[in-house]
């Protein structure tokens, strides 16, 4: 259908770029609570202990904040899909947006791991409700031809947040952990206060026709996810997203043996960086791609292209050593990888139709956080002097990833006749 028949029969509200906006900052500050220990374990396993030098289970204890983010998920990803089934867009992610913004700042307050371990499990629980609900805001709010990019330009709040959290924390260090997590939580509160006020659940009139259409609730919904055209890009975020979870939570282990110039006096803040430019490359190619995806209404190209590329970058993660080309690697490791999960999520969202979004979203995300765990688990325990095997392994798990992308169908073969 032409772009003209599409504007006589939807109506698009400018609105949706501000109920955007919001979106994207409570992604950046959920992002930023899930990963501000993970660049700086030994450092946060000083402050949080007590101790000068913390034992190695006091380190593992400290990847676990972030690690357990994920295992949340993995219970909690159902109630977050009928939660925002059954309130609706804004306070469904409502929900999270609270428990992100109470908590987040609660854990600073009292400098013992036990209890900031306490407050992020709590965090935790809220991050699904606002992770699953970026292909319901696009279906809600956006025309056809802009629903990748609203994924897209979502998925970028949670990529910056991820990389704010890798750069900030060493950044700063010198301010002192504790001043960061006030930082960190008074934004969580203030960005919650921002979301209450401003955003609102759809607009009058939908502006596309998944938006016009009702949605096949309850379990039966949930049931006919699994058929297998979406089993099949559901393995691919299994093995894509699985390993950027656990590449940017055990990121500070992953390349401990990096060798860094002194001239560059970059010292703890290396890692961050390293993390950073990933996830910078992620947002450029989410938004390149992405906008790519949607001109051409092609999705399968794009993820076979991701998967195919990070095969290479994850051999040459194993094999190179030196700072500066691991900064080029990540770069486009991240520009490849990263830009996937948008494509793939609205590709889920189109697919399954008439599942509700949120429920083929918040699928997506879970499998890789159940990925993401084990893979994490690789990093603690595997022998340090074996760590670097680790890429190996993602490697194989990414050409797995490319031959079953080809198996896919493409978008001509789900779109709605407008």
């Amino acid at each position: 259908m032409s772009n003209v028949e599409s504007e006589v029969k939807f109506e698009v509200s400018s609105y949706r770029w501000v109920v955007l906006i919001f979106f994207i900052l409570i992604a950046v500050i959920t992002q930023m609570i899930w990963i501000t220990f993970a660049p700086i374990t030994t450092e946060a396993a000083e402050y949080l202990f007590n101790t000068a030098v913390p034992s190695d289970i006091q380190v593992n204890l400290i990847l676990l904040l972030s690690m357990v983010f994920m295992i949340v998920y993995l219970p909690v990803n159902y109630f977050a899909c009928k939660g925002i089934e059954r309130f609706g867009l804004k306070w469904g992610t409502g929900i999270g947006v609270i428990l992100t913004g109470v908590f987040g700042f609660l854990r600073a307050i009292v400098p013992n791991y036990w209890v900031v371990f306490a407050f992020q499990i709590m965090c935790a629980i809220g991050q699904p409700f606002v992770l699953n609900s970026f292909t319901k805001l696009a279906i809600n709010w956006f025309p056809e031809n802009e629903k990748a990019l609203a994924v897209s330009l979502g998925t970028v709040g949670i990529l910056l947040g991820a990389a704010l959290g890798m750069f900030l924390p060493g950044m700063f260090l010198s301010i002192g952990i504790g001043t960061i997590l006030y930082i960190f939580g008074g934004g969580a509160l203030f960005f919650m206060v921002l979301y209450l006020i401003f955003v609102k659940d759809k607009p009058d009139s939908p502006p596309n026709a998944y938006s016009d259409k009702p949605m096949e609730l309850g379990i039966k919904g949930t049931r006919d996810l699994f058929r297998k055209d979406f089993l099949l890009l559901f393995i691919l975020v299994l093995l894509g997203a699985g390993i950027f979870n656990a590449l940017s939570t055990g990121i500070d282990l992953l390349f401990a043996d990096m060798n860094v110039p002194s001239s560059l006096g970059l010292g703890e803040d290396a890692i961050g960086i390293l993390g950073g430019v990933m996830i910078l490359g992620g947002i450029i190619g989410a938004i390149v791609l992405s906008t790519l995806s949607d001109k051409f209404r092609k999705r399968k190209i794009f993820l076979i292209l991701a998967v195919g590329a990070s095969t290479v970058f994850a051999i040459l993660f194993y094999f190179v050593h030196d700072f500066v080309p691991l900064l080029v690697i990540a770069f486009f490791f991240g520009f490849m990888l990263i830009s996937a999960l948008p494509i793939g999520f609205t590709l889920g969202a189109e697919m399954t139709y008439p599942v509700p979004e949120e429920t083929s979203n918040g699928w997506l995300m879970w499998s890789g956080q159940l990925s993401g765990i084990l893979l994490i688990a690789a990093v603690m325990f595997i022998p340090a002097s074996a760590i670097k095997y680790n890429f190996i392994i993602y490697a194989v798990l990414f050409a797995i990833a490319t031959v079953l992308a080809f198996f896919l169908k493409d978008l001509k073969d789900y779109e709605l006749k407008q």
